[in-house]
């Protein structure tokens, strides 16, 4: 049921509760039980009424968006109105005088006792009222945050994926334009071998994820189009387990890698180096990664990293769709490079 459906039950039911115990108050203070009965009920329609029209004025003039001070002033000067009108009408009408005293002449301190006594009886109605108002225009707020946050993400992953393809393009047009001088026919079957990347990699680009299968099929042609370049100075190997191809990994990811380790890697030394392709899962987490023959400087005046756009836009989809701060790390040692990825372990 929604709130405006569990309205009335709820109105009708806590305030027929406080009736029936004011009622029953009343009558075990000696007012007679017919009187006490009309009271009550004249009470009951008053606070209905009362109630009802306050919260139809709160939401045809919108006061629940006023901000501080411009606020609570409604709230207050609702439940004053409606227990002013409720004494009155008991005391003058009813004749209903203190039942707690043999005071039976109306005097001010009667009125102002009886008052304060239905104000606070009131009171938590309209708590109620504008705390559930509140509840309800954070949720929904909150909501509108999540859905626009949701919305930016996307946007950022269609940017970041678009600014791959890009970087694999160039990276690969480049090994081609070498080619074509040394030898051309290489350079043809090169170009074959580019186009099927390029189509396969442009159908990924719109996915959130891929399984491992299909990006290690994408990395194992690209490596095979680089190895057309560097020949026997360009060696490779595979070391994946069954148990991982159906993970889900972001596309472009373990690509990226391999071409960083071509061109920052074997791509600098002069006896060319071997490329590992790894994987494992440990638990619920999946690492997967390249190492290659290297190191990550080439003299000391090098940045000892080799992040570029590809790895910070690597970053920010793991920040995006993990909420990870460190999945991607790159360490060196005994003249091999490693560059993996940390995700949680998931299929489909």
């Amino acid at each position: 049921m929604t709130s405006n459906k569990l309205y009335w039950p709820i109105q009708i039911s806590c305030w027929g509760i406080y009736i029936t115990y004011t009622t029953f108050e009343l009558i075990y203070f000696r007012l007679e039980p017919s009187h006490a009965l009309a009271l009550g009920f004249s009470n009951f329609i008053i606070l209905i009424l009362g109630t009802h029209l306050y919260r139809w004025f709160i939401l045809k003039n919108k006061i629940d968006t006023l901000e501080g001070s411009r606020f609570y002033i409604y709230p207050i000067a609702g439940n004053l109105i409606i227990a002013l009108i409720t004494e009155l009408i008991n005391i003058n009408i009813f004749h209903a005088h203190l039942p707690y005293s043999d005071i039976k002449d109306v005097s001010i301190y009667n009125y102002i006792f009886n008052f304060i006594k239905t104000f606070r009886f009131i009171l938590p109605w309209f708590i109620c009222f504008h705390g559930i108002k509140f509840a309800n225009k954070a949720k929904r707020e909150e909501r509108a945050k999540t859905e626009a946050e949701i919305h930016i993400k996307e946007a950022e992953l269609i940017s970041l994926r678009s600014q791959l393809n890009p970087h694999f393009l160039f990276n690969s047009l480049n090994s081609i334009q070498a080619l074509t001088l040394s030898d051309p026919k290489i350079a043809r079957d090169a170009t074959i071998k580019l186009s099927d990347l390029l189509r396969v990699s442009l159908s990924y680009n719109d996915l959130k994820d891929i399984s491992f299968q299909e990006e290690l099929n994408l990395v194992i042609n690209y490596l095979d189009l680089e190895k057309i370049r560097f020949d026997s100075r360009l060696n490779y190997k595979v070391e994946v387990p069954k148990s991982v191809l159906a993970a889900r990994i972001p596309p472009m990811s373990l690509q990226l890698l391999a071409e960083n380790a071509v061109k920052h890697g074997i791509g600098k030394l002069k006896k060319g180096g071997e490329i590992v392709v790894f994987a494992s899962k440990k638990g619920n987490v999946l690492t997967f990664g390249i190492k290659n023959t290297g190191t990550l400087t080439s003299n000391p005046t090098e940045p000892k990293t080799r992040k570029g756009i590809g790895i910070e836009n690597l970053n920010k989809r793991l920040l995006i769709n993990y909420g990870i701060t460190n999945g991607f790390s790159i360490t060196s040692e005994d003249n091999i490079v490693t560059a993996q990825v940390t995700i949680p372990f998931k299929i489909q």
